[in-house]
């Protein structure tokens, strides 16, 4: 593994995350990496135009040429092209904000979305990753996924000191998602979410979809809906996906 890339990948991607733009010893610190490093690797990716460095602050941010490289990966994902159809079926029956999303290590990435109308919602943004146990649609798919115990444990270690998390219990839920076919989150206490896998080669997932709405307007029967709407619709989706 060539180290110099390595590192200028780990630059890239903690000035691509920061919300706000960031001081060249912050990155340091945050990568462990010596600040002549930093300097060095991100003069390069400015003049490859991936970041830029304000004049007032001289602190660093990405530039919108790191959105397009990843947007044109994203635009051309098998998933995001078939799902299109489905999302937009799935969001006319249940009136709520739908996603579709990937596994991308032990996170989900969300491919793309239809947010909802209605007032009152809770999203992330196409595009953004978030632990995979920590979602309804991450749930299904690993309630697939052969390598589900190492994920979690991996995803628990990570996130110690944030979020407690009980391998053993999740592995059990697990069972119970493959069981009926759909997962629940209450992440958020606010929101309920309801994922389904959409299922690929060799009876893993493909991807998930998934519906997020207010708990106060998700009564028993809008509910019933959603979990029925999902499970259908990742049905209809897999077999488009067979056929590509």
């Amino acid at each position: 593994m060539d180290r110099a890339v390595l590192r200028a990948f780990q630059i890239l991607e903690a000035v691509s995350r920061a919300r706000d733009p960031v001081r060249l010893s912050s990155i340091a610190t945050d990568l462990d990496l010596q600040k002549s490093t930093v300097h060095r690797l991100l003069q390069t990716l400015a003049a490859m135009g991936y970041v830029s460095q304000e004049p007032e602050t001289g602190r660093y941010r990405a530039t919108l040429k790191t959105w397009e490289l990843g947007s044109g990966v994203l635009n051309e994902h098998p998933v995001k092209r078939a799902a299109a159809p489905f999302l937009e079926e799935l969001h006319r029956l249940t009136g709520e904000t739908v996603s579709v999303m990937v596994m991308a290590g032990d996170d989900v990435l969300y491919l793309d979305k239809i947010i909802s109308p209605r007032p009152v919602r809770f999203t992330t943004r196409a595009g953004s990753r978030v632990a995979a146990p920590l979602t309804a649609g991450g749930q299904a798919m690993l309630a697939l996924e052969p390598d589900a115990r190492a994920i979690l444990e991996r995803v628990a270690e990570r996130l110690r000191g944030e979020r407690e998390m009980d391998v053993e219990l999740l592995l059990a839920a697990l069972e119970t998602v493959r069981m009926r076919g759909y997962a629940m989150s209450r992440n958020n206490p606010a929101v309920v979410s309801i994922g389904g896998a959409i299922l690929g080669q060799g009876g893993r997932a493909a991807g998930a979809l998934s519906v997020s709405a207010p708990i106060e307007r998700t009564d028993a029967d809008k509910q019933a809906l959603i979990i029925e709407s999902v499970r259908v619709t990742c049905t209809r989706m897999a077999e488009t996906l067979g056929r590509l």
